[in-house]
C-alpha cells in the first residue's frame, strides 16, 4: 500500500477512535463567505454583501465585513444570525412566539439614527451616542475593566468596532476585528470553555454558556441559550472576582462601575453584596438567596424560564454542545441568578437603554412598566412579582 495513503487512514482512524470533532463552528459552501480575488469577468465585483465603499477586496477574503454578512432579516433558517436589519424588525414577543430579532436584538434602531437604543458600533452608527460626552462606554472604568480593552484609555479614542481592542467579540489583541477574530469562524467548538475565541461564548472571549443553534429566533422556555452566572456573596476587588466566565463579568469589562467594586449596595456597609439599600440595580444576586415566599420566589408566576427577563445559572467551568438542560428556575443555589441581560440587550432594542422593555415614557414606546396596573408577568414583573 502507498505510503501517503497508510498515513491518511491510520490518521482518519485515530480521530474516529478518538471521537475528535474538527472544525465545528462554520459549515457549507466556502463561496458563501469567501471570494479568492473579487473578480468576476475581469471587473471588480461590487454585487458582493457588505463590499467595502471602494470596491476593493475585503480582509480575510470575505465577501464583506462583519456589518455586511450579518446584515438582513432572520426568517428560523440558514446559518448566519443577522443582528443588523435594513428593515424594521419584528421583535420578539414577551413568549418568544413571534418576532424575527435573535437573542442580542439588533441594531436596527440605533442605525436609524436612535441613539439611546443600541450600542453605537462603527460602521453600524453614524458616531458616537449624542447623549455621551466622549466616547466612553456608561460606567467606563479602567480600573475595573481587562488592561486591553481600548489599551486602557482614560477616555477611548475610538468608535466602539465589533471585535477587536475597541470591540466586543475576540481575544482584544488586535485593533482590528477580522484580525483579532482570525480563525475563530472556523474553531472546534464543541466544548465552550473560554480558552480560546472560538471556544468562549459567541465569541465572547473567555466567557461560557450554551449556544442555542438557531441564536433564540423565537425562543422557548426549553429552546435557548443558557448565560453562566455566579452568585458573588462580596464585593470584589478591580479584576479579582473568583470567577470571570460569566456574562455579567464580561459586560463589566467596559459598564465596570455597575458591577464592580464600590458603590453597589449601601454606601457606609459596601462590604457584602445585597446589603440594603441597595444604590444599583443587583447583578450577579441569585434570588434563592431571598427569603422563602418572597415576591421574587414567584418568578415568572410559576418558576418556569422567561425567555423575556432571563436569569443565569452557574454553570460550572465549561458547557458541552448539546448539554442544555436547566429548564426550571429552581431556587436552590446557582439558578436563578441575576445578570446583566435579564434586563438588557447586547445589540439593541426599540426601547430606550437596549431594554428589553419599555421603562421610561420618554422616548420610548410600547406600554412602560407600571406599578399597580396589573400587567402580569412581563417585564420588571417577572421578578417583582407582587409590584404590578
Amino acid at each position: 500500500m502507498n505510503v501517503k495513503v497508510l498515513l491518511s487512514l491510520l490518521l482518519a482512524l485515530a480521530l474516529v477512535a478518538s471521537g475528535a470533532t474538527a472544525w465545528a463552528k462554520v459549515s457549507g459552501p466556502c463561496s458563501d463567505c469567501h471570494t479568492m480575488h473579487n473578480s468576476q469577468n475581469g471587473v471588480v465585483d461590487t454585487t458582493l454583501a457588505g463590499a467595502p465603499l471602494d470596491g476593493g477586496p475585503s480582509r480575510s477574503l470575505t465577501k464583506g465585513d462583519c456589518v455586511g454578512c450579518h446584515t438582513g432579516a432572520n426568517d428560523g433558517t440558514g446559518n448566519i444570525p443577522y443582528v443588523t436589519d435594513t428593515t424594521a424588525p419584528t421583535y420578539t414577543s414577551a413568549d418568544g412566539a413571534t418576532g424575527n430579532t435573535l437573542a442580542g436584538g439588533s441594531f436596527y434602531w440605533v442605525a436609524t439614527g436612535a441613539d439611546a437604543k443600541g450600542h453605537n458600533v462603527l460602521n453600524i452608527a453614524a458616531g458616537k451616542d449624542s447623549n455621551m460626552p466622549n466616547l466612553n462606554p456608561p460606567g467606563w472604568d479602567p480600573a475595573v475593566s481587562n488592561s486591553e480593552i481600548a489599551n486602557g484609555e482614560a477616555t477611548w479614542s475610538k468608535q466602539l468596532t465589533c471585535a477587536g481592542t475597541y470591540g466586543c467579540h475576540g481575544p482584544h489583541g488586535a485593533e482590528d476585528d477580522f484580525q483579532d477574530l482570525a480563525g475563530a469562524h472556523h474553531g472546534d467548538d464543541a466544548v465552550i470553555d473560554g480558552s480560546t475565541a472560538a471556544k468562549s461564548f459567541r465569541f465572547l472571549n473567555g466567557i461560557i454558556g450554551y449556544e442555542d443553534p438557531n441564536w433564540e429566533y423565537r425562543p422557548t422556555k426549553t429552546a435557548r441559550n443558557e448565560y453562566h452566572g455566579v452568585a458573588r456573596k462580596t464585593i470584589s476587588a478591580a479584576g479579582s472576582e473568583t470567577d470571570q466566565k460569566t456574562i455579567s463579568y464580561f459586560c463589566a469589562t467596559c459598564h465596570g462601575n455597575y458591577h464592580s467594586g464600590a458603590g453597589v449596595s449601601y454606601a457606609g456597609q459596601d462590604t457584602n453584596i445585597g446589603e440594603n439599600p441597595w444604590l444599583r440595580h443587583p447583578s450577579d444576586y441569585d434570588m434563592a438567596d431571598t427569603a422563602v415566599g418572597s415576591e421574587y420566589r414567584s418568578y415568572n408566576q410559576d418558576g418556569t424560564y422567561s425567555v423575556e427577563a432571563p436569569v443565569a445559572f452557574d454553570l460550572g467551568a465549561s458547557v458541552t454542545k448539546g448539554s442544555h438542560a436547566l429548564n426550571t428556575v429552581a431556587f436552590t443555589g446557582g439558578k436563578a441568578i441575576v445578570t446583566c441581560i435579564s434586563c438588557h440587550r447586547a445589540h439593541g432594542s426599540p426601547h430606550d437603554d437596549l431594554l428589553r422593555w419599555a421603562y421610561s415614557p420618554t422616548n420610548d414606546v410600547g406600554a412602560v412598566m407600571s406599578a399597580g396596573s396589573g400587567a402580569g408577568n412581563v417585564g420588571c414583573f417577572v421578578c417583582h412579582t407582587s409590584k404590578d
